[in-house]
């Protein structure tokens, strides 16, 4: 019974597209009319099995008798259609009266409603289950189990260079920012870096307000869970050292605040954040390392214009995404200011890449730790 249907808006194109057009007008005032749309048990809602969307329908013995009756109304003999044989429908409920072009405009308007509830329903748990995911990682991560205490505080305190951090490459290789890229972390017992800790790294860029082609900046932070510090780095682009922002999105590329910007030309800061992710997957033995964006989809396209490749180990995270979970409302897309200010995140001079990334990761985490503990419970 479930396939003796065929969705309205496919039976309506049918007859659109096999129509002389010299007769379209004609069609499209039958469609409108009296007679086609008040007609009881014709018009009908169900699921699409395939696709799990609310469709309009229109049962075979209606489908028939609107052939008949468009084929004598234009005097054209339109080809029979035929309910869908390949698709099943569920959940199928006749369609209210349709007296009126309005009503029938309203019964589709509220398909397309219940089908953008449904997606966002559906969104909203694949959302839960990466916030849950993100707190697992974080508090699960190779070093957090084996340090004094698991609930770390991030502090601006106990700058640190760079210079050594990777002591697990063979190489032991420095970029030419390790002089300059700062540490900053919290005073709990640290692992050696050779404990293999996994890198979670944010990432930030910032591009001309007038050309979004032109990329102005590049920032980036890793937490290690291995030694519970911050790395942060900063890289604005020497090609475009002449353009700045200013009218719609604040210019703040000589602010950045955990540690010293490093001028490059858009290359070379490519090869440094590359450098990063693979040294991020040598970490340890899996691979692993986690990427993390407030708006990831606009930070990957630029990512990947610019030629970054990203080691198969790699898991993304996207904080947009990650507080709609923790709302409960996939609608909610907050920008990073008005969040971390609502979360009482202390924050400084953003719209500087490497300040963004910096505090989109302590966001991260913020969130990760607090998911972990709604989960708990109270103590």
């Amino acid at each position: 019974m479930s396939n003796s249907y065929l969705q309205l808006l496919t039976a309506m194109y049918e007859w659109h597209k096999e129509c002389p057009q010299d007769l379209k007008k004609d069609l499209e005032a039958f469609f409108n009319s009296k007679d086609f749309l008040d007609r009881p048990n014709v018009f009908f809602k169900g699921i699409e099995d395939s696709s799990k969307k609310w469709v309009a329908l229109i049962a075979f013995s209606g489908l028939e008798d609107t052939h008949r009756m468009v084929s004598e109304k234009l005097q054209f003999a339109f080809t029979p259609l035929h309910a869908a044989r390949n698709t099943t429908f569920s959940q199928i409920s006749p369609a209210p009266r349709l007296p009126l072009p309005a009503a029938y405009n309203k019964f589709i308007k509220d398909i397309t409603k219940a089908n953008k509830v449904a997606k966002a329903q559906e969104r909203l748990i694949q959302w839960k289950a990466i916030l849950d995911r993100a707190a697992d990682m974080v508090l699960l991560a190779p070093g957090v189990l084996t340090t004094a205490s698991a609930e770390v505080t991030i502090t601006a305190s106990d700058m640190i260079d760079l210079t050594g951090i990777d002591e697990d490459d063979n190489n032991n290789e420095a970029d030419s920012a390790s002089a300059t890229t700062m540490i900053t972390g919290s005073s709990v017992t640290t692992p050696s870096p050779q404990d293999g800790g996994m890198w979670f790294i944010s990432v930030d860029i910032e591009s001309h307000e007038y050309n979004h082609d032109r990329i102005l900046e590049i920032g980036w932070s890793i937490w290690d869970s291995g030694v519970h510090k911050f790395m942060d780095k900063h890289y604005a682009i020497s090609d475009y050292r002449h353009l700045k922002n200013g009218k719609f999105v604040a210019d703040r590329r000589d602010r950045f605040m955990f540690g010293t910007t490093v001028w490059e030309n858009l290359q070379g800061s490519i090869a440094a954040f590359q450098q990063d992710l693979e040294r991020a997957a040598r970490r340890n033995e899996h691979g692993r390392f986690v990427l993390i964006a407030h708006d990831m989809t606009s930070d990957m396209r630029y990512l990947s214009g610019m030629g970054v490749t990203f080691p198969e180990g790699m898991i993304q995270f996207d904080t947009v995404e990650m507080n709609a979970a923790r709302v409960g409302d996939s609608n909610i897309k907050t920008g990073l200011g008005k969040l971390l200010d609502e979360l009482d995140i202390e924050n400084y001079c953003l719209h500087n890449a490497g300040n963004d990334a910096h505090y989109t990761l302590e966001l991260f985490l913020w969130l990760a730790r607090n998911n972990g503990a709604q989960r708990e419970g109270p103590a």
